[in-house]
């Protein structure tokens, strides 16, 4: 289900756009410190607000309209470093957040429509390099997800409303294919196969519904298929008789 780009003209025109002047109120602690500063409108917070932990350190500032968050909105540590930014209209989170490592470094972007995740999530190390990309449509996944180490492809999945729905595959140190395995609605469904490391076919295996179906084939690192024979109870007590010398 697509959502809108954007909080609809109707919504925003319907939160109030001429109220009083607003009245700066300031909450105090023991030490006569500013815990929270905030405009008011009567009861309703309208205009900017800040929360503090510690005399100039900064908690939270959000701006206000009409009681609700509208605006920028910031969140931020003990010591005063930038843990979070978004965005809100009418109350619900619109657009991108950013969260950030206590170092500073970036550690997320999510998209928002209308407060729900639209659009892709991205998650990255300290470094900086990409450990993730999500995709979402209306609050859920929906098609291909990726993760990643030092810049190298871990594994693939196939999203379909929120489930896993296609072929996942997870990628060997050297960057072949380790395993692939193919899914309907979160559940093993298909082929499942693992490969040496030289990119030959080790084993294959058959699901149904999430349970082996059938036998599974194997093959050595030339591509030759291994066939497993079970020898006869004849032969193995005749075998035993030979061990014992009788």
């Amino acid at each position: 289900m697509a959502l809108p780009s954007s909080l609809p003209a109707n919504d925003i025109a319907a939160l109030p756009a001429a109220l009083p002047a607003a009245v700066v109120r300031e909450t105090l602690d023991d030490a006569g410190q500013t815990v929270v500063r905030a405009s008011f409108v009567g009861d309703l917070p309208h205009g900017p607000m800040q929360v503090f932990s510690a005399p100039g350190k900064p908690a939270f500032d959000a701006s206000y309209q009409a009681g609700l968050p509208h605006g920028a909105m910031r969140l931020f540590d003990e010591r005063g470093q930038l843990l979070q930014e978004t965005q809100r209209l009418g109350g619900v989170a619109e657009g991108i957040t950013r969260t950030y490592y206590p170092t500073g470094k970036l550690m997320q972007t999510q998209q928002h429509v209308r407060g729900v995740l639209h659009g892709e999530a991205v998650a990255y190390a300290e470094s900086g390099d990409v450990t993730a990309r999500l995709p979402y449509a209306a609050g859920r996944l929906e098609g291909e997800a990726s993760y990643f180490h030092e810049g190298r492809m871990l594994r693939r999945e196939r999203y379909r409303a929120g489930l896993l729905d296609g072929e996942v595959v997870d990628y060997a140190p050297g960057g072949g294919v380790a395993q692939s395995s193919t899914y309907a609605a979160n559940v093993l469904h298909g082929p499942l196969r693992r490969f040496w490391p030289n990119g030959q076919l080790m084993e294959e295996i058959a699901y149904r519904q999430g349970k082996p179906y059938g036998n599974a084939r194997r093959f050595d690192q030339a591509g030759r298929e291994i066939v497993e024979t079970a020898a006869s109870p004849g032969f193995m007590k005749s075998l035993e008789k030979l061990v014992r010398g009788s």
